[in-house]
């Protein structure tokens, strides 16, 4: 189904073992700027033909914004249709490449899921992603609840293709749409390093860094994200790259 085009239309991913639940508040903020798509990894079995469904079910132009292994996601929509997107925020994410290191822990997710469910899954990784334990309790439910309802081939298409992913600064410096990262101060996942990376590919990025927060950005600084999006959505455009 396309979406009506009414107003722009505004794709939004969510990160690993999470869904439409993790942008709650960024959905009624941006309501009245964007006519809104949000992802869904239900039906995730291969990150082609996942990636595929979804173009056909989006508009000619849209803007994406992806937060942690959805701003990955989001690399991987500009690289196969560049000329579809008019704007690209990556969320608490970052453009580099799978590494050694995140094949064992895909490995080691996968066996932990096997053996002790979901849910052990979430209560070991998720914490982590928290910098205040206030906000962590306040979540942590909705958090929970996302990871046990993911499909479980869903959860293993993610961990292995968040381990084995291209890099994405390519397709960074291809673009020149308004481009947007925000991240957390304190985010343990993707940190500020990576952020900077990511705009020493391009330049042209604008970077937000938001103090006393960690990876769930959306969860632990929704107000000043929502603010950060608006005005990126409401940035004009040079249309260069999508002419």
């Amino acid at each position: 189904m396309i979406l009506p085009m009414s107003k722009p239309a505004l794709v939004l991913i969510p990160g690993t073992l999470c869904d439409c639940r993790m942008f709650k508040r960024q959905m009624r903020a941006l309501q009245r700027h964007a006519v809104i798509f949000c992802a869904d990894y239900t039906d995730l079995r291969d990150i082609d033909s996942w990636i595929s469904r979804l173009l056909q079910r989006l508009p000619p132009r849209f803007s994406v914004a992806g937060f942690s292994l959805g701003g990955l996601m989001a690399l991987e929509l500009l690289r196969r249709a560049p000329k579809r997107v008019d704007r690209l925020a990556m969320i608490a994410s970052n453009a580099e490449a799978g590494s050694a290191k995140g094949q064992r822990r895909s490995a080691w997710l996968h066996k932990l899921w096997l053996a002790r469910g979901a849910a052990v899954v979430a209560q070991h990784v998720k914490p982590a992603y928290f910098h205040h334990e206030a906000k962590r309790r306040l979540y942590q439910q909705r958090v929970l609840q996302m990871a046990v309802q993911t499909p479980q081939r869903s959860a293993f298409a993610q961990f292995a293709w968040a381990a084995s992913r291209p890099q994405g600064f390519d397709a960074l410096k291809a673009f020149d749409g308004p481009l947007l990262a925000v991240s957390g101060q304190q985010d343990r996942l993707c940190p500020p390093a990576w952020q900077k990376a990511m705009q020493d590919a391009q330049p042209a990025m604008k970077r937000i860094e938001l103090a006393h927060c960690g990876h769930f950005v959306p969860l632990e600084s929704p107000a000043k994200l929502d603010s950060a999006l608006i005005h990126w959505l409401n940035s004009p455009l040079a249309h260069t790259n999508n002419a």
